[in-house]
């Protein structure tokens, strides 16, 4: 007499359910080792080896052109193929602006390791700031900036144009404010393509560790492929 094997299905759509598991775990894993690229971006159709494909257009930082706090040029140049992160303040900032360098400080010192990362702080009140109030500033918050970390400066129009189409962040006068002017705490990440892959509050301890570990694995799975 043929017997059948009633346990058979049930293991069966257990060892499925596991392996499904297992994939979709890998997957999120996957997922999870790759920075988000942020901002706008388009489309647009490429021939490669005879192939249509459908190319994505990322948001980039455009050109620009500062001055930093010893009286040197900064561009895009400057940070050509390296990973930098950009911030907004201005010395006489009597809210945010304390905590963010405090933070951002402590942050230079934890990454001294990675020889490829600069920060760009940019002033939006450059009629105050100028490179002798910037050095004070420097001097004053005890910041030692090596050869990674730039205090700059332009045109305030020029510098709330590039703060709001370039890294997406907002920095306007605003005479009700504290200080004047409102603009954003957020610590924001360029990769070596110059384009932005996170935004961090740079008021909380917690989002700029973040930053240093987005950082870390940024390098370790896309640039050493």
């Amino acid at each position: 007499m043929k017997t059948t094997n009633t346990n058979l299905f049930p293991f069966t759509a257990f060892l499925f359910f596991i392996l499904l598991i297992g994939c979709t775990s890998k997957v999120v894993e996957e997922k999870q080792k790759t920075l988000p690229i942020l901002g706008f971006y388009d489309t647009e159709m490429i021939t490669v080896d005879g192939k249509t494909i459908i190319d994505t257009l990322y948001h980039v930082i455009p050109s620009f052109y500062f001055t930093d706090h010893h009286g040197n040029a900064i561009t895009n140049e400057t940070v050509k193929g390296k990973i930098y992160v950009a911030d907004f303040f201005f010395t006489h900032c009597p809210s945010i602006c304390p905590v963010m360098m405090r933070n951002m400080k402590k942050f230079h010192e934890n990454t001294k390791d990675i020889s490829e990362l600069i920060i760009l702080s940019h002033t939006i009140d450059p009629d105050r700031d100028s490179i002798p109030r910037l050095n004070e500033f420097i001097k004053l918050m005890d910041i030692d900036t090596r050869d990674d970390w730039f205090f700059v400066r332009g045109s305030q129009a020029y510098t709330y144009e590039i703060g709001k189409e370039g890294y997406l962040v907002n920095a306007d006068v605003d005479r009700e404010a504290e200080g004047g002017f409102l603009h954003s705490e957020h610590f924001v990440l360029i990769d070596r393509e110059g384009r932005i892959r996170g935004m961090y509050v740079g008021t909380d301890e917690q989002e700029v560790k973040k930053l240093e570990a987005d950082i870390r694995k940024l390098i370790a799975t896309e640039y050493t492929k």
